[in-house]
């Protein structure tokens, strides 16, 4: 084989070694192509905090370092959220969608926020003598810890906490006795109940109220108060 034709073989040869070309092929540069955006539950209660997280992602589903999250929320009246922190608020029941924008993409969740679930059920005042109570009722399909709930009289500045380890199963009673609460029932008071985020769940207030009778809601849970002289402390209300 001559020289000439020699050196045109090698020449062929150097142009298909891959990677040799001056192209200017190489990598592919990262870019973000999603945000995943992770809360701590999706579903909380009004006073609720909770804190979301995000990671940026590239187009091969690598977390990529990519600058500051942006937050915000679709509803701020059910949740408003920290734009530099992540720290969401529940403000009232209902539905919003928490964004993180990191380099121009946004990635979204979806966040529950639901009312306080313990209602005040029935009122014993027993006019203004003392041997009165107040009793809870849980509607939800799942049992409440009242762990940290308060109860109070008219004066919610001097209230009752429930200690650990009270559980309301679903459909299930709790009572309070007047003579635990820092102020007993009169015959024309009020009483409130705040969930432990400080919300308050329900309120009811009487006038007049008779020694032996009290105030139930019919039907249980949901119904309007009623005066009764059937009382039924941790047990259905006998509704007419």
């Amino acid at each position: 084989m001559t020289s000439a034709r020699l050196l045109s073989v090698a020449l062929i040869s150097l142009t298909t070694i891959p990677g040799c070309t001056d192209s200017g092929t190489g990598p592919a540069a990262r870019n973000v192509a999603t945000v995943d955006v992770t809360i701590e539950s999706t579903e909380i209660e009004m006073g609720q905090q909770v804190t979301a997280t995000a990671v940026a992602r590239d187009q091969f589903g690598a977390p990529i370092d990519a600058g500051p999250v942006t937050w915000s929320s679709t509803f701020p009246p059910v949740a408003v959220v920290s734009p530099t922190t992540g720290q969401i608020v529940a403000v009232a029941s209902g539905m919003t969608q928490i964004s993180a924008t990191i380099a121009g993409k946004v990635g979204r969740r979806t966040l529950t926020v639901s009312p306080p679930p313990i209602l005040i059920n029935e009122v014993f005042p027993n006019g203004d003598l003392p041997g009165g109570w107040v009793e809870l009722f849980n509607p939800t399909p799942h049992a409440v810890d009242l762990t940290g709930w308060t109860v109070s009289g008219g004066d919610i500045t001097r209230s009752f906490a429930f200690p650990a380890g009270v559980i309301i199963e679903s459909g299930g009673y709790a009572a309070v006795n007047e003579v635990t609460l820092p102020v007993e029932l009169g015959a024309t008071d009020a009483v409130h109940l705040f969930n432990k985020f400080g919300v308050q769940s329900d309120q009811y207030a009487w006038t007049g109220n008779q020694p032996g009778t009290s105030d139930a809601r019919c039907p249980d849970g949901y119904g309007p108060f009623v005066a009764t002289q059937t009382l039924t402390r941790k047990a259905p209300n006998a509704c007419p």
